[in-house]
């Protein structure tokens, strides 16, 4: 624990550049929301490392974590990386106090900005205006791409998943009874499958309460949207017991349902159990299981998701090789570990990356659907 309070203590800072940059040099800004000068009084009171995550000051910390291993591989090469680090919280005065500073911002080619929703505008305005790369690494927001050729957003939008279920499922849609098993709220997701089937003239039913039809001719595609753990208990025991009439079912659930602790094995051995994420690992790669013994080796913890562990590595790595294939993406040799890209121009916009990721659930491992 006293290491990991020592270590929210060295992110502000910066390392030296010079005045003139060469084609072989670039400099990053990484905004961070750190909330360094905030502190929590009892450090004892962390049981595990997820409760350390949850914590503001050290949400962040994975990604930062990660985010130095990639600038280590850039050492002994001949690429200078110059990096600026600054804490912004949620103060859009301290937010401009640093764009606004001429000196620390003149050299600066690329700003990463997993900053909080109500200050990324401010910080894509300022890349707007000086041609500078902003990557926004967590966001769905459409609005932060559109209208700003400045923008790389990294989350896909929700759309695409009614696309890639269309793709994976239904080549015959008339075989499969679609349901989407919903609440009173209306999101973003169940808007983007009502406007894709609706658009592709496929048809579909929206219920609040699971009735699957008994029609055995076709299959069931179920696809879940909501999150609340009560509801999702209740929704997974109706799920087993239509499994065990035999009703053919397959079904689609938010990756949340995955951290609730009161599922059973009979809901990961559900036989056609699906879930979509921004990001994922396969642990049985040996890319992943090489970082995974470096992560620890350096900072005598495991890599996670969860803490965007792999998130800060992949996001560095890629984008300061997009900066030296001049942003021509196809020249990018590096493979992220947990994202995978395909970048779509926004009309008058930035970038969006259109690649979700559909994963299965089969023999309690993870397998994911190209």
């Amino acid at each position: 624990m006293k290491k990991i309070k020592f270590l929210s203590f060295i992110f502000l800072f910066t390392l030296s550049y010079g005045n003139a940059q060469t084609q072989d040099e670039t400099t990053i800004l990484y905004l961070l929301p750190f909330h360094l000068n905030e502190y929590v009084d009892n450090y004892q009171i962390f049981r595990n490392s997820a409760e350390i995550y949850q914590t503001k000051q050290f949400e962040m910390m994975g990604f930062w974590l990660g985010t130095k291993m990639a600038l280590q591989e850039y050492e002994n090469t001949h690429k200078k990386i110059n990096v600026i680090v600054r804490d912004v919280g949620t103060e859009v005065d301290a937010l401009h106090k640093i764009l606004n500073d001429t000196v620390l911002m003149n050299p600066v080619n690329m700003i990463i900005g997993p900053v909080y929703g109500s200050l990324f505008p401010v910080a894509a305005s300022y890349a707007k205006e000086n041609n500078i790369v902003i990557v926004n690494p967590f966001s769905t927001r459409y609005d932060f791409v559109e209208n700003n050729p400045a923008v790389y957003k990294l989350i896909p939008p929700f759309l695409c998943r009614p696309e890639k279920i269309v793709t994976h499922f239904l080549s015959h849609s008339d075989d499969y009874n679609i349901i989407l098993w919903g609440d009173s709220v209306t999101t973003p997701e169940l808007i983007a499958y009502r406007y894709y089937f609706n658009e592709q003239s496929i048809h579909f039913k929206e219920v609040h309460t699971l009735n699957v039809p008994m029609n055995i001719r076709k299959k069931n595609l179920i696809i879940a949207l909501f999150e609340q753990p009560e509801r999702v208990i209740h929704g997974v025991h109706t799920l087993i017991n239509q499994q065990e009439e035999e009703i053919n079912i397959t079904l689609v659930v938010p990756e949340k349902w995955f951290t609730i602790s009161e599922l059973t094995e009979d809901f990961y051995t559900l036989p056609e159990l699906y879930f979509f994420t921004n990001y994922f690992v396969d642990e049985n790669s040996d890319r992943i299981k090489q970082f995974q013994s470096n992560y620890t080796f350096y900072y005598e913890a495991p890599a996670e998701l969860a803490a965007y562990s792999y998130q800060g590595y992949d996001i560095t790595r890629y984008f300061i090789d997009l900066f030296f294939a001049d942003f021509i993406y196809e020249n990018v040799n590096f493979t992220p570990l947990s994202y995978n890209f395909q970048w779509k121009k926004i009309e008058n916009g930035g970038f969006e990356n259109i690649k979700t990721r559909l994963i299965r659930v089969k023999n309690l491992e993870l397998i994911e659907i190209e």
